[in-house]
């Protein structure tokens, strides 16, 4: 028998077998894959997968958690601890600020009721001491007017006695005068005797 020479390997030929061995594989993957769709279970209720769903399950609600509890929820613990504090600063400070202007007001009242009754005062004893000295003036007017009167009533009376004393006298001369003067016309007629004549 005669003896054969070796046969070449075509490189091509290998990596086109290896590519039809690739795609039969590929194609059996697909129709297993396609069989389970196929019947028609969706992924995340397929039984096979429960124990890990449930491993990431807990694993990712172990993680929130734990970034709430430490990390979220003491910050916004704090921002809302930091607000109430500063309203209730601000509400401190506002009550501070208006029971001030409360007594600032009460002590403004005070003063102005203060100096109106040190004005009422001053009006008071300056009327007083005015109507003090025009009393005083009105009454040594009055006596100096009294005395006045008096005196001019004395001499109203020291004249009208002086008048009254020097009546007769007068009274007796003018009727001697009158007697004188009609006595010659009547000489032989009996005198009548004057008022006042002895």
């Amino acid at each position: 028998m005669a003896a054969h020479p070796p046969a070449t390997v075509d490189p091509h030929a290998v990596e086109a077998a290896h590519g039809a061995a690739d795609a039969a594989h590929g194609a059996d993957a697909a129709a297993a894959h396609g069989g389970e769709h196929a019947a028609g279970v969706f992924p995340p209720f397929d039984a096979s997968t429960f124990g890990t769903q449930l491993f990431w399950f807990a694993l990712t609600f172990g993680a929130l958690y734990l970034l709430l509890n430490y990390v979220v929820l003491p910050q916004i613990s704090g921002v809302l601890a930091k607000r109430a504090g500063t309203i209730s600063s601000d509400l401190d400070q506002a009550a501070q600020k208006s029971a001030a202007a409360e007594q600032a007001r009460v002590d403004m009242e005070k003063a102005v009721a203060k100096a109106r009754a040190e004005a009422r005062a001053m009006v008071d004893a300056a009327r007083a001491d005015v109507t003090a000295k025009l009393t005083a003036e009105q009454e040594a007017a009055e006596q100096r007017l009294a005395a006045k009167i008096a005196a001019e009533e004395t001499k109203v009376d020291a004249a009208r006695k002086k008048a009254l004393a020097e009546v007769p006298a007068m009274a007796d001369a003018l009727a001697r005068e009158i007697a004188d003067k009609l006595a010659p016309v009547n000489a032989n007629a009996p005198r009548q005797r004057v008022a006042g004549e002895v």
